[in-house]
């Protein structure tokens, strides 16, 4: 049995299918370079079909292209969810392969605390840069996000896991990434834009976190720790 054990461990590890869980509270991912290839699968800690979400992340970059963050294709829709940086000043997000856009005042270079929240009932797609709220919009009223997810950071997927392009990738660092089955009130948005303990994703939580680097992507310490 243990000679068949690391037989096993062995394939996963040359076939790439080793996964690691830990708390990445006191770290970010980094994709050092433009690549098509360099990316992390995030394994969500529940897959039953959403009617709401909060997504929250940190993201540091200089790049004046646009580039994924978060992408969450299922069999149907290979842009379930996409969370997308077009410009310094306009952010994309899709729910069910629609588009909205919202714009911005361009932000100082440094970290960008970024929400995205949607609610099924309502269409209300709801956009926080740096815990402040854009004027609200609605998308996909009545719709419901698949239940077999696969979920990238990094890339955009133009394929159920794949298919990814080399000028939509992202260069630069993410961190604290962190998704719940529900919209996060005023109140919650401001916790997490401190990385505050007092919340944590009950889908994506960075603090205890299934991920398996692909390519380039690689785990480094924070520069800047902002926890309270």
């Amino acid at each position: 049995m243990e000679r068949i054990s690391l037989c096993c461990l062995f394939f996963m590890m040359i076939s790439g299918t080793m996964t690691s869980t830990a708390d990445l509270n006191k770290n970010v991912v980094l994709f050092p370079k433009e690549s098509s290839t360099s990316y992390v699968i995030l394994r969500p800690q529940a897959t039953s079909s959403l009617t709401s979400f909060t997504v929250c992340l940190n993201c540091y970059t200089v790049l004046t292209r646009d580039y994924s963050l978060l992408s969450i294709a299922n069999p149907e829709k290979f842009n379930d969810i996409l969370i997308y940086i077009i410009n310094s000043t306009a952010y994309s997000v899709t729910v069910g392969d629609e588009e909205i856009v919202f714009t911005a005042p361009e932000s100082p270079l440094g970290w960008r605390h970024i929400c995205t929240s949607w609610k099924s009932s309502t269409g209300v797609v709801t956009q926080w840069i740096n815990g402040k709220p854009l004027p609200r919009k609605t998308l996909k009223k009545g719709y419901s996000v698949g239940t077999q997810p696969i979920i990238i950071l990094g890339q955009d997927q133009d394929s159920y896991g794949g298919s990814f392009d080399i000028k939509q990738s992202c260069v630069g660092e993410i961190a604290d990434v962190q998704m719940w089955n529900f919209v996060l009130s005023p109140n919650e948005i401001q916790l997490a834009l401190v990385n505050s303990y007092l919340i944590q994703g009950n889908i994506l939580n960075w603090r205890s976190l299934d991920y398996n680097l692909k390519g380039d992507a690689i785990i480094e310490a924070k520069l800047e720790d902002y926890t309270s």
